[in-house]
């Protein structure tokens, strides 16, 4: 803006860079006005156009540029400094890596979940404030008892701080790790776990960006699977039977997808399907399946002996994670005295004589009533 009472002819400014400003290529910064009339105001001035490249390994912060002017009768001259704010386009903290020791942390137990914060912008950040949101406060639009229901969607809590963290600064291209303690509840269900993460911090002129991320937390186990003989018939010389196998889910997460199989020895054969498949058991429950098998060496019927049945069992866990055990179950095969078996047929041999006596006696007695019958006939 000429403010003067007389025109300013041949008007030329030029734009004077220093780091971190550099014009674009042949652009020597001269800009050629001609005339500007005086006693100008307002809107009346002239708006200078100027495109400029920073430097990549500018810092962010207030830089000054230089602007003079020259003008027929007057030769180059300086006008006050005037400020530019360099500022990266994306101040970025960002979470770098999850790390949850254990990577499954069992319910009931203790875990550590380490979060790594890094710095992507060229400046230092400032203020920077990290919240596990384990009441979902950030996402959740509900009230009443809807929003107390949420409070314990997850069933997490911390152990040595609060959910909340707090670092002064973290400097361009540091890496800092924050650390939480959590618990995790006994009667939680083994899956992962959706946790929303709150970021909020401050560039170096204080401007405020938040940054809402999102973690997955684990919680499971190994199942603890128990596997014993439930009941057989098999007896020392019988040389086919039925073998009854329970499988126990002792451990707090389900079990999917239980498939078993029984394989054949050089001391049996499996008669029946050799595969069964049982599906799921629950945490503290059980189920049991059977399978025929032929006895090819088990023919004294007063030898006992021990007897390997090796099964192959595949299943997963509530994660889906895959699992597979090889198990050898001996199973101690008696002879039917020592198994009580004798016992019982004499027991049914007794009962079919005294039957036999019992039948005998009803016809002996019809014989002697028809005796009689023919000899009262007779005499009379």
């Amino acid at each position: 803006i000429n403010m003067g009472s007389k025109p300013l002819e041949d008007v030329e400014f030029k734009l004077v860079t220093d780091y971190p400003f550099q014009m674009l290529g042949a652009d020597d910064g001269i800009r050629n006005l001609g005339t500007i009339q005086g006693h100008q105001k307002g809107e009346e001035g002239v708006i200078l156009y100027y495109r400029v490249r920073i430097d990549e390994d500018a810092s962010e912060g207030v830089n000054d540029l230089q602007l003079r002017f020259r003008a027929k009768g007057i030769e180059w001259a300086k006008l006050e400094d005037f400020q530019v704010r360099v500022q990266s386009v994306d101040a970025a903290v960002i979470v770098d890596s999850v790390e949850l020791v254990p990577e499954r942390i069992t319910p009931g137990s203790n875990g550590r979940l380490t979060i790594n914060l890094k710095n992507l912008a060229d400046s230092t950040m400032e203020d920077v404030n990290l919240k596990l949101d384990l009441t979902l406060s950030s996402i959740q639009t509900a009230t009443g008892s809807e929003a107390s229901l949420l409070y314990d969607a997850l069933p997490f809590a911390p152990t040595s701080s609060t959910t909340e963290k707090r670092i002064s600064s973290i400097k361009s291209g540091e890496t800092v790790p924050v650390v939480y303690d959590l618990t995790v509840y006994p009667d939680a269900t083994s899956r992962v776990y959706k946790v929303p993460l709150v970021m909020t911090y401050k560039d170096e002129l204080d401007t405020e960006y938040t940054k809402n991320e999102m973690l997955g937390i684990t919680v499971g186990s190994k199942p603890d699977l128990y596997v014993v003989i439930d009941k057989s018939d098999l007896v020392a010389g019988k040389k086919t039977g039925v073998v009854s196998f329970k499988f126990v889910n002792r451990g707090v997460t389900d079990i999917k997808f239980l498939d078993v199989l029984l394989q054949s020895t050089d001391e049996y054969e499996v008669v029946s399907s050799y595969e069964e498949y049982i599906g799921n058991i629950d945490s503290d429950d059980f189920e049991s399946i059977e399978f025929s098998v032929y006895l090819k060496n088990n023919k004294d019927p007063e030898i006992v002996h021990t007897m390997q049945f090796p099964l192959k069992i595949t299943y997963k866990d509530a994660n889906n994670l895959d699992y597979e055990d090889d198990l050898v179950l001996e199973h101690k095969i008696y002879t039917a005295e020592e198994k009580g078996q004798t016992k019982s047929n004499s027991a049914m041999y007794i009962g079919l004589a005294v039957l036999v006596m019992i039948i005998g006696w009803i016809v002996y007695r019809n014989i002697v009533k028809r005796r009689r019958k023919k000899l009262e006939q007779s005499e009379k």
